[in-house]
């Protein structure tokens, strides 16, 4: 008997996926035992170690648990042919969730971003404390937006590697969320960087805000599924996002009087800083490093996704800090009284 389950992916198509049949599973787990039992599967709490007493649900589970090839695997998820193994198959909401824990190409994809929702959920919590002590509501709300912003991109994107694998539908709404975390990620950057650098100049403050903010509803309307906006297209707006970055940048160092002033010299490099992170980050998912080097040795461990994921986190965690630097350092300094206005 074979297994076929059909799920609506749209109102004019569909998708079938067709399982191995349950008698030549069954037979598989007779002659290869490793197949099934090597890494001592658990089904509901039953050790799937005794097949003579499998149950079609058992075998069924099996079935699910078995990883895929590059080639076997669903076309849609084909996009990186250097990871060669360690695909999910087509999987039910409850062994998405389940699948967290399995060991495959996505599991580390997951778990870098679940203990970076932990982590800044803890800094979060800490600084919020402090700010409450001693900012302003203003400034409370800023710190709030940021933070707010950083947990949800890592929370985000641990959700779509969990269901890409639900079907192709599935997978493209979870990326736009995943993009939308992103963006969000960005946009916490900029307001928080341009609030604290531009403290002193409502106009100009105003201005670079309100020009991030028409910037990040582009990228978002770019986000609507019925646009159909080809994928690197949307890449290519946030990157053009990442690099006006520059403008305020300069602005801010000329409006400060230059590299002599002492905000200017701490806050510069900084700056600096966290695009070398975000450049590096970028290049090494964009040209799929070290796996394009090294074919199938670094599907699980090792590839260009995860180095993202965790120069992601790291940059993230950079700017917190600098963010903090600049809240101390305004409410220590206050104003300057050198800054020129053009």
């Amino acid at each position: 008997m074979s297994i076929t389950m059909t799920k609506k992916l749209s109102e004019c198509s569909t998708e079938t996926l067709q399982f191995m049949a349950i008698e030549k599973v069954e037979e598989t787990c007779v002659q290869d035992k490793e197949h099934c039992n090597g890494t001592t599967l658990l089904h509901r709490g039953k050790k799937l170690e005794d097949n003579n007493n499998l149950t079609k649900e058992d075998i069924e589970y099996i079935n699910y648990r078995q990883l895929l090839k590059y080639e076997e695997a669903p076309v849609y998820l084909q996009h990186n042919p250097f990871i060669r193994d360690g695909y999910r198959k087509l999987l039910p909401t409850r062994l998405c969730w389940e699948s967290i824990f399995w060991w495959t190409n996505e599991t580390m994809n997951i778990w870098t971003h679940i203990f970076g929702f932990f982590l800044l959920l803890m800094l979060t919590i800490n600084d919020l404390a402090i700010i409450n002590i001693h900012a302003t509501v203003t400034d409370k709300t800023v710190a709030g937006i940021l933070f707010s912003c950083f947990l949800i991109c890592m929370a985000s994107s641990a959700l779509y590697h969990t269901f890409s694998c639900r079907s192709e539908h599935d997978y493209n709404t979870f990326l736009m969320y995943d993009l939308f975390g992103i963006a969000l990620s960005l946009l916490a950057i900029y307001t928080s960087g341009v609030y604290y650098a531009f403290w002193c100049n409502h106009y100009l403050k105003t201005f670079y805000m309100l020009s991030v903010t028409i910037i990040f509803t582009v990228a978002m309307v770019l986000q609507i599924p019925r646009l159909a906006v080809p994928y690197p297209v949307k890449m290519c707006v946030f990157i053009g996002w990442a690099a006006y970055g520059v403008l305020p940048t300069m602005h801010w160092t000329y409006v400060m009087g230059g590299f002599h002033n002492p905000m200017v010299q701490i806050f510069f490099p900084r700056v600096i800083g966290m695009y070398i992170i975000s450049g590096t980050a970028f290049a090494i998912y964009a040209f799929k490093i070290p796996e394009r080097w090294y074919p199938g040795k670094v599907d699980y461990v090792g590839h260009s996704h995860q180095w993202w994921h965790v120069l992601v986190l790291g940059a993230l965690y950079y700017w917190h800090n600098t963010a903090m630097m600049y809240v101390q350092y305004r409410m220590n300094h206050g104003c300057a009284n050198t800054m020129r206005i053009f």
